[in-house]
């Protein structure tokens, strides 16, 4: 079937018009490749669009490590996602790494390096994620070979700021940090360390504070010997024991 005409439509694709009008288009690589230009002729169809859906795949998993770092399953999610079928998926996942555009070594390298200078996230945090990408210990674990020392200093900075603006209770406060890193990834223990020597000078004007708006909200309510008592209740439940 003979080419009447090339139409370019975008930074690498041109639409080919055929003898019978139908339109088609094709990858410029995938034209050149087939020597259309030279032969303006297409002896296969199915095959011609067969090799431009190969490329296609690939060109667009090239797109995406152009903007992001993936690992092997992150990409593989990707392009599934795109409505690829497994078999082409499996198919160009081997043909990145083959030809050394995707590694899973050098992406928990660039994730441990991000998440350890541009996040607050801990170590086990991380390893789950690299975990969950199927990225196996020895991917990662050079990457992550700091010392307890180093995880230490890192919750200590994160309390120093969250003191700043603490408003709550010595119990409150370490309650919601010890929650707040857990949740970032930083082991138990580590954090109870670095907790345990935490104090709040500031405490005593904080009870004040606090018990003069609950003074305020409840006094509407209850007077005398029982208004006292709910106030005690209430700082309490704060965490204000004393």
């Amino acid at each position: 079937m003979k080419i009447i005409k090339y139409k370019k439509i975008g930074s690498n694709k041109y639409e080919l018009i055929l003898e019978n009008n139908e339109k088609i288009k094709l990858y410029e690589d995938v034209i050149l490749k087939e020597n259309l230009l030279w032969k303006k002729e297409i002896n296969d169809l199915d095959n011609l669009l067969k090799i431009n859906s190969e490329y296609e795949i690939y060109d667009i998993a090239l797109r995406r490590l152009s903007n992001h770092v993936e690992s092997k399953m992150g990409m593989s999610n990707y392009l599934l996602k795109k409505g690829y079928d497994n078999k082409r998926v499996l198919e160009t996942i081997d043909k990145l790494i083959n030809m050394g555009y995707l590694n899973d070594n050098y992406y928990a390298k660039c994730y441990v390096s991000d998440h350890v200078n541009l996040s607050m996230d801990g170590p086990i945090k991380i390893i789950k994620h690299l975990e969950d990408l199927e990225i196996s210990y020895n991917d990662y674990d050079e990457y992550l070979s700091y010392d307890n020392e180093f995880w230490k200093e890192r919750i200590n900075h994160y309390l120093e700021k969250q003191l700043k603006v603490n408003k709550k209770s010595l119990y409150i406060f370490k309650n919601k940090m010890l929650i707040n890193l857990i949740n970032l990834g930083y082991d138990k223990d580590l954090i109870n360390s670095c907790l345990n020597n935490i104090t709040i000078d500031n405490q005593d004007e904080l009870k004040m504070k606090e018990k003069e708006k609950i003074r305020i909200k409840l006094s509407r309510k209850y007077t005398g010997d029982e208004l006292e008592r709910k106030i005690k209740e209430k700082l309490y439940q704060k965490g204000f024991f004393d």
